[in-house]
């Protein structure tokens, strides 16, 4: 298998944003990448804007709310790479409603992509990260503590990888995976765009995603301070 001493990474959420910039990252450091997202233009798009050869990185359409598709991303990164050195798990989904405006599909839906699928995805990923002795990073939301008025239960759904991080960290460190979780502020990305304007938050108070990208890289690569099992939060342009 060509490269097949080259670490391999799973990114979801790859097609734009945070993924796209920890894709562009990863690849500067010579990491194979499972480019994960639902759409599957951006994730091509993605591709290529590495300007790597096509061996090196696979694109996955894929909804992670689905059982079928986590399987699905799990086994195509085994066939195609066969190992898997890092999750990040960077795919969210977002609304701006109170607690009281929320129904019951939209909360069912905001657990099953921001929490349920992570963890999935996790599980299924753990016997190959277990034997390269990788790493996984939850990115959550400085929602977790300190939620935006609407973005309570997106918040809640985001504490949930925070937890899993240290869930891992208690169960899998003495098996060599390290697990972080980043915590950022406003990053200036289409998914904040669809609920909060800019004349709410203007553009030099938020993060860029190449900013946020940074922290996730040095989590993987170990060149952060922070120990595993942390929540490290990351403060908009303007703190």
């Amino acid at each position: 298998m060509k490269n097949s001493n080259m670490p391999v990474a799973i990114i979801t959420g790859a097609g734009s944003g945070i993924g796209r910039a920890v894709a562009q990252a990863l690849s500067a450091k010579d990491y194979r990448l499972a480019l994960v997202g639902r759409r599957e233009s951006e994730l091509l798009r993605t591709g290529q804007i590495l300007g790597r050869d096509k061996s090196d990185w696979i694109a996955i359409n894929s909804d992670l709310t689905k059982s079928d598709d986590r399987s699905r991303i799990i086994d195509q990164t085994m066939s195609s790479f066969g190992r898997i050195d890092t999750l990040v798990n960077n795919a969210g989904l977002g609304t701006c409603k109170t607690v009281g405006e929320l129904s019951e599909s939209e909360i069912l839906e905001l657990f099953a992509v921001n929490a349920t699928g992570p963890i999935d995805l996790v599980r299924r990923a753990i016997n190959e990260l277990v034997l390269s002795k990788g790493s996984v990073v939850n990115v959550a939301s400085i929602a977790i503590v300190d939620p935006f008025i609407g973005l309570g239960i997106y918040g809640c759904s985001k504490a949930a990888v925070d937890g899993l991080t240290r869930a891992l960290h208690n169960e899998y460190n003495k098996q060599g995976i390290r697990a972080y979780t980043i915590a950022p502020g406003a990053v200036e990305t289409d998914m904040l765009r669809s609920i909060v304007s800019k004349d709410l938050l203007p553009t030099d108070q938020t993060l860029t995603p190449q900013q946020v990208a940074e922290k996730i890289v040095a989590c993987i690569t170990g060149d952060v301070s922070e120990n595993s099992g942390s929540t490290i939060f990351v403060n908009s342009q303007s703190d």
